[in-house]
């Protein structure tokens, strides 16, 4: 259990640290799993979780990973073991006195099978979800890109959790045209143990690319709201808990929510839990007030305790504000690091399986086969990676599809085919790394989840067509629409600090941060996260795999004449997701010509994860046996 307190070593280090990888990958630390990578072995020191007087279980951005993660045993674990793990962790905390909360931040679909392959997206994985005991839950911006989602989000979360299900900031629009929020503005309630006095919120950040049945108000407007300066002065509160759906470092939704409730409470203890940025990270905004960020895609279980809150106490009582204690862990996720953080045990025989566990897991199997999700088109034969690749390279994904995929895509104009192109793709069109082995139907979800449509624009001057790649990768990042300031997502990268993340700059930070360690008594390659309380936050301690930047976008040159000169024009190709991005770089580049006069047409043709899929086929089925 550690007492607040930051050395400047200690902000300065981790700062440095997490500006270095936040500008590869929107990542605070490293993503660091290799399929090759034996399960953890049983002989590894894990960090054991703290308990304190009110502990959290924290999950974010699971994005449909309710399997787990098949080709890679660190994080193998799947919903059920997760419901295993809540159960004995609350029975645990019953038994101690102690209180537990289970809090999920939102996004929950795309980026997996079991949550993409059905109509509306997460039909089936959000049942499964609300299987597990969880809490309080909060939306994400992957609930309102599509209208159908949204109100899949309205009719069928928002009754389960029954007023917990908290969209402080996020609303629906009815058949009557009359808007609503998709869940509660905010939950109080009285913890079963210890007493404490919970006013929960949850928020979404200043999101702008939702469906139009959905809308986000900003989170500066909403805590001036009189709802919401109401709910914090009411009486008798021992705690604020604000979770949802937003970066707990560098973003300011965070900081404009503490700012309202420091305006009329000076010491009473808050609690905030983010999403969004795919991190592991905690922060610290004063003695009486954290943040936790549990990473991503269900390779992480956040834990956080506290302790020093005082139920029934005001806050002008005498010694009332003594800083608190917290202690985080950062669990990998899967059944080994599970079962021993709840003291039980695997096998057979094992303590660990509940019946309810049990039951889910043997559910999620059983879709999976039901979907098709099993079905192997083809064997990979080594690992191709994202920023954990040097691009370009032999092993990195966005050169795999550069050199060899997307030349394949066949638009459905006859007449365009054996025109001289560009075709364009985003980097964040790719969601995920594509191992060596068998690659499966819910493979193709897992590299690239997205239906994205083709557009393109005909007969561009190839003069103006070269130049469109070097403008989108001058941007901060393709991600959200121009109108917002996507700087912040990328803020870091104005500081020069070089194209790679090199590994002696880790070895450096955890010598000078925690003392000599031997790398080689690590047996995996995992998360190394470095936060305000320094590094010791990962329950597994592992190897780090080197980082490196991501272009924002890459380009494929199909079709150019033989000889190797440049075509007078050509046609340029891009994913819809990018339009306003490259009308933008155009309008950049030929300032006499506006924006919205380039003719954009519908291209068609696979999408990228079908295009995949096609390249796949062509490395053959050795590696297959019996999937289905």
């Amino acid at each position: 259990m550690v007492s607040f307190y930051r050395s400047p070593l200690l902000l300065l280090s981790g700062l440095v640290f997490n500006a270095l990888v936040s500008v590869a990958a929107d990542q605070d630390v490293f993503i660091l799993q290799q399929p090759s990578s034996a399960p953890p072995p049983k002989t590894l020191p894990l960090r054991p979780i703290e308990w304190g007087q009110l502990n959290f279980i924290s999950t974010t951005d699971t994005h449909g990973w309710l399997a787990g993660h098949l080709l890679q045993p660190s994080y193998a674990a799947d919903w059920g073991d997760y419901t295993s793990f809540i159960e004995h962790i609350k029975e645990t905390a019953d038994e101690k006195g102690v209180d537990v909360i289970v809090v999920d931040d939102g996004d929950q679909h795309d980026g997996n099978g079991l949550s993409d392959a059905t109509f509306p997206n997460g039909e089936i994985s959000q049942k499964i979800l609300m299987m597990a005991p969880i809490d309080l839950m909060s939306i994400g911006n992957h609930e309102l890109y599509k209208c159908e989602v949204t109100q899949q989000t309205y009719d069928m979360l928002a009754p389960h959790f029954d007023g917990r299900y908290l969209t402080s900031n996020v609303e629906i629009m009815l058949s009557n045209g009359s808007w609503v929020h998709i869940g509660q503005r905010s939950h109080r309630f009285t913890t079963k143990n210890q007493g404490i006095n919970i006013m929960a919120f949850g928020f979404l950040f200043d999101f702008k690319l939702n469906c139009e049945n959905s809308r986000v108000s900003d989170v500066e407007d909403v805590v001036q709201q009189a709802w919401f300066q109401s709910a914090i002065r009411e009486p008798g509160i021992d705690m604020f808990l604000v979770f949802g759906h937003y970066p707990i470092r560098f973003w300011p939704e965070m900081w404009a929510i503490h700012r309202a409730i420091r305006a009329v409470h000076k010491s009473i203890p808050i609690q905030y839990f983010g999403g969004h940025s795919h991190v592991r990270d905690f922060t610290v905004l004063d003695s009486r007030a954290s943040a936790l960020q549990a990473g991503r895609f269900l390779e992480t279980v956040g834990w956080l305790s506290i302790d020093g809150i005082e139920p029934g106490k005001s806050e002008d009582s005498p010694n009332y504000g003594k800083p608190l204690k917290y202690s985080r862990r950062y669990l990998d996720f899967n059944p080994y690091s599970l079962s021993f953080q709840a003291n039980k045990t695997l096998g057979p025989d094992g303590t660990f399986g509940t019946k309810n566990g049990r039951k889910i897991s043997k559910i999620i199997d059983d879709y999976r086969v039901k979907l098709n999700l099993t079905y192997p088109f083809g064997c990979v034969p080594t690992d191709y990676l994202l920023e954990k690749a040097m691009y370009p390279g032999p092993n990195s994904l966005l050169s795999l599809l550069e050199d060899h995929v997307l030349q394949n895509l066949v638009g459905d104009d006859e007449t365009l085919h054996g025109k001289s192109r560009l075709i364009f793709i985003n980097s964040g069109s790719l969601r995920y790394d594509m191992y060596g082995g068998i690659f499966t139907v819910d493979s193709g979800y897992i590299v690239s989840p997205f239906d994205n449509a083709w557009l393109y624009i005909p007969s561009v001057p190839y003069s103006i067509a070269k130049e469109i790649l070097g403008k989108l990768n001058a941007l901060d990042y393709i991600f959200m629409e121009l109108t917002t300031p996507i700087s912040r997502t990328m803020m870091v990268r104005q500081q020069n600090l070089g194209d790679t993340f090199d590994i002696s700059v880790m070895n450096s930070l955890i010598s000078a941060m925690s003392g000599p360690q031997d790398q080689e008594d690590l047996k995996t390659t995992g998360y190394v996260t470095i936060d305000d309380y320094g590094m010791d936050g990962d329950d597994t301690p592992h190897k780090p795999y080197p980082l490196y930047y991501l272009p924002n976008a890459v380009a494929t040159n199909d079709s150019f004449p033989a000889d190797g000169s440049a075509p007078e024009s050509t046609d340029v190709i891009f994913l819809d997701f990018m339009k306003p991005f490259v009308l933008e770089a155009l309008a950049k580049i030929d300032s006499t010509t506006p924006k919205d006069n380039w003719k954009v047409l519908e291209y068609g043709g696979k999408p990228v994860k079908e295009l995949i899929k096609d390249y796949v086929r062509g490395w053959g089925t050795e590696c297959i046996k019996d999937t289905r």
